[in-house]
């Protein structure tokens, strides 16, 4: 298992080493030089990363029983993700996978376990995705799936009225958060067994993941877990 880790990681450090050779503005901090990830050096350097771990809460639903995520919720990341989510930067996902799949790669040579068999974005309504123009949770998962060589199926949907919902979860309270999410998937086709993967964009209270995950498992799915590009510590979610 080492060898697979040890090339994944390499091919990783690669395309790092090939975004750090680019010039360009820095996402950040606006200024001019050699980028990596899109960040100039020291803006990449600074970065709010959380350590490889699992960062579910204990009094949170196992269903989705792994929660991933590359960087905190927080300044200057909140702007950053801003700018992929709703100012029409699609192409910010390939940097964006590169620091999900470095995590990823973290935590399961640090657990010594194998990565999971099978990527699954969540969807979105459909209203949103006539707005916005892209579903960003499904170009992450996109490119995850290249750098990692896990085959990637976008089999959840919205069910019912929730297809065309208006309302936005980080919106939303916690509490309104999941009972907004309850029920809120359905599985458009019957999905194999084995370890499945949730990706998203943001995880907050987990109300998302729990849903999606509870409906994988219940279509199939031995196992859930959740990658996220960024992560809203406990304290600041309520």
């Amino acid at each position: 298992m080492n060898v697979i880790f040890d090339k994944l990681m390499g091919y990783i450090a690669a395309s790092s080493a090939l975004a750090s050779g680019i010039v360009g503005q820095c996402w950040l901090c606006g200024q001019q030089g050699q980028r990596q990830c899109g960040c100039c050096q020291t803006c990449f350097t600074d970065l709010p990363r959380p350590p490889p771990r699992n960062l579910r809460p204990l009094d949170c639903p196992d269903y989705c029983h792994t929660w991933l995520a590359a960087m905190y919720y927080q300044p200057p990341v909140e702007g950053w993700v801003r700018q992929f989510k709703f100012h029409a930067q699609p192409m910010l996902c390939r940097s964006y996978a590169i620091l999900v799949a470095a995590q990823v790669l973290a935590y399961h040579r640090q657990q010594r376990i194998p990565l999971p068999d099978y990527i699954v974005p969540v969807p979105m309504a459909f209203g949103r995705w006539q707005a916005r123009g892209y579903n960003q949770a499904e170009l992450l998962a996109q490119q995850l799936s290249l750098l990692l060589g896990i085959p990637w199926k976008s089999i959840l949907a919205l069910q019912g009225a929730k297809q065309n919902a208006s309302a936005r979860q980080h919106q939303l309270s916690r509490a309104q958060r999941m009972a907004n999410m309850n029920g809120a998937y359905r599985t458009t086709m019957q999905i194999d067994s084995g370890h499945w993967v949730i990706v998203d964009d943001i995880i907050t209270t987990g109300a998302t993941l729990t849903s999606a995950a509870e409906t994988l498992i219940a279509s199939g799915a031995d196992q859930v877990s959740g990658w996220a590009l960024a992560y809203t510590p406990a304290e600041s979610s309520l």
